[in-house]
């Protein structure tokens, strides 16, 4: 029997195979250009909704330009981002619970026209968990966020106890209101606390490493800085503020303790200037008596008496607790 052989089999086969390899190419485009637009849509929706809480189920509640139309309250279970504005509007509370973490974005703002509560609160005996309020940047610095602005609510429930604030422009910008600001860590600021025209009451806090630790201005208040640990920043304290009461506190390893810079004369009793020696106080303190180090008519800062060694129960009372932070 003969055998014939078909020359254009293989032909074929090769044809059948190069028509199945097009058509799954085919449904690739199509199946990768249908994963595009779900995808594009998925973005905008995003986007959209950037302004709202989180679903519930979120460890991570990301807020942008945020305005609070409601009472809230911040718990420890979730890690709060802000991004733009915070608003807390007029006769609306903000309550920030112990142990609570809360980022914020280059350049963010709290904005408080209604009362905010951070921390543990006064009535209680002892902090037991701290509430951070940090940089949301990967290589924290100074300035990163604005801070927490009092916009003159004149009101006197607001406190911050119990909180470590960094990397801020002002941590806190207290603008006629009083505040009790007890037990805090202020590090890594452009300024810690600015007061203007404000009855604020800074107690117990460690304040340090920034440009400037308290700026005070304003007449006609009486702002009270006690037993504060302020120390390691270029100027411990700025003060336009001749009705300050600064007493009890521990001003040393600053570049300057202290920086008069009005043409009143100030008193500050019962302070640690990290010296017992008047000459070496006065080195620290600029006031009247350093014209080549002023460009202005300023009084005179009387120091005495002093303390002549380290206040003991000044500062930050619970130094462990940092190490707890998130």
């Amino acid at each position: 029997m003969k055998i014939v052989e078909n020359c254009n089999e293989p032909y074929k086969i090769r044809t059948l195979l190069e028509q199945r390899i097009r058509k799954m190419e085919i449904r690739f485009i199509y199946c990768l250009l249908i994963f595009c637009v779900t995808l594009v849509g998925t973005g905008c929706t995003t986007q959209e909704t950037s302004n709202s809480i989180a679903p519930e189920d979120g460890s991570e509640v990301v807020l942008e330009n945020y305005r609070l139309t409601e009472d809230e309250t911040w718990e420890p279970e979730k890690t709060y981002v802000v991004h733009g504005t915070l608003e807390i509007p007029q006769d609306i509370i903000l309550n920030i619970s112990p142990g609570t973490t809360v980022k914020f974005g280059r350049n963010a703002l709290v904005t408080v026209k209604g009362i905010l509560k951070v921390g543990t609160p006064l009535a209680q005996e002892q902090v037991t968990q701290l509430v951070h309020l940090t940089s949301n940047n990967i290589g924290p610095a100074l300035g990163d966020w604005n801070g927490i602005f009092f916009d003159h609510t004149h009101d006197l429930e607001s406190f911050i106890r119990g909180a470590v604030v960094e990397y801020a422009t002002v941590a806190l910008d207290i603008k006629t209101t009083s505040p009790t600001i007890a037990e805090c860590t202020l590090r890594l600021n452009e300024t810690a606390i600015a007061l203007d025209g404000s009855d604020a009451h800074i107690r117990s806090n460690d304040i340090v490493d920034n440009t400037i630790g308290i700026s005070t201005i304003g007449r006609q208040t009486l702002p009270r800085i006690e037993k504060n640990d302020i120390a390691k920043n270029e100027t411990g304290i700025f003060c336009e503020n001749v009705q300050s009461t600064i007493q009890h506190n521990n001003l040393s390893a600053n570049v300057f303790a202290l920086r008069l810079n009005v043409k009143f004369d100030l008193i500050v009793t019962n302070n640690w200037w990290g010296n017992s020696d008047p000459v070496e106080i006065a080195k620290v303190i600029i006031d009247g008596t350093d014209p080549g180090l002023i460009t202005k008519q300023t009084g005179i800062v009387h120091y005495e008496p002093f303390a002549d060694a380290r206040i003991t129960d000044a500062g930050f009372p619970y130094p462990t607790l940092l190490t707890e932070l998130k």
